[in-house]
């Protein structure tokens, strides 16, 4: 090191991976207004991810700024999920998410119990590596397709009843569509394999369906409102039916979008051969270029 750089301040600063703390706000709103140009979901989360004690919320400081943050979730007793994983522009390239993801990793090693997920794009490069370095392996590639509405009179679903939960839990996990899907239901961007209480949840916000063509139980839907492009959608969640009755399942999903007064219906489908076709056939197409990859590690 020469005597120059030595007497450069930041030449003796130090990477520090730490729980969050409220003073942190300001540097971590002012980093996400760098992310996805301006566009950045975090700082509509910050505040609940700050009151979630079951997980931990990071950050990596650096001479005293916040140059990255990342988020390790409680999904459910058996599942967890890593999330949130920033770095500052100008800091990149100094592997600070690699010490983010080691730091929460670490964490839940500690606290966690059966299964870490997480997602990223196909095309960060970066994180795929990360990943695949730290022993998590690629389970489910996804990406989002959208249809119109299709007005009917009255769309083939009856709301799920509270009585009806754990029959539904089985029902799903019978299915071959949910095995397409690596068995994992979306939960508002992250993946877990269903349980009584994903149910209960979509249930109680008025989110979960059977599918029941001429009165007849023979798929079921869980779905929960969103927005694109500035239109109100119906987010597909998870589909439970078998695999030759997808196509028409996936189109009365178009009759019941329309009945709620949806604009659109979406889904972050598998990129499955059997979940594509169906999907085409029943007037879907593909709204990304990309995909995410879902990632899954395993405790020993």
């Amino acid at each position: 090191m020469s005597v120059n750089n030595f007497l450069q301040p930041e030449t003796l600063y130090r990477l520090v991976c730490r729980p969050a703390l409220p003073r942190d706000t300001p540097d971590v709103m002012e980093l996400t207004s760098r992310i996805w140009e301006g566009d950045d979901y975090v700082p509509y989360v910050w505040a609940d991810w700050m009151l979630d004690y079951q997980g931990l919320l990071a950050v990596a400081e650096y001479g005293g700024r916040v140059v990255g943050l990342g988020k390790l979730t409680r999904l459910d007793p058996a599942s967890w999920w890593l999330e949130g994983l920033r770095v500052h522009p100008e800091y990149e390239g100094r592997r600070i998410a690699s010490r983010l993801h080691e730091y929460l990793l670490a964490h839940w090693q500690k606290v966690g119990r059966e299964v870490l997920r997480l997602a990223t794009t196909s095309t960060r490069e970066a994180v795929k590596h990360l990943c695949e370095r730290t022993g998590f392996r690629k389970m489910l590639e996804v990406t989002s397709f959208i249809a119109a509405p299709i007005p009917v009179e009255k769309a083939p679903f009856a709301p799920l009843e509270a009585c009806d939960l754990d029959a539904a839990l089985e029902f799903a996990l019978g299915c071959q569509t949910l095995a397409a899907s690596a068995g994992l239901v979306e939960l508002d961007w992250c993946w877990a394999v269903p349980a009584r209480q994903h149910l209960e949840g979509a249930q109680e916000r008025s989110g979960a369906w059977w599918w029941a063509p001429e009165g007849e139980r023979r798929g079921l839907l869980l779905a929960r409102p969103d927005e694109h492009d500035g239109k109100k959608l119906l987010m597909i969640q998870m589909i439970a039916s078998a695999a030759e009755e997808l196509p028409a399942c996936l189109q009365d999903c178009r009759t019941l979008a329309a009945e709620l007064g949806r604009e659109l219906v979406a889904w972050f489908a598998p990129l499955h051969p059997l979940v594509v076709e169906a999907l085409q056939t029943a007037g879907y197409h593909r709204d990304w270029d990309d995909a995410l990859y879902i990632y899954t590690l395993r405790r020993l």
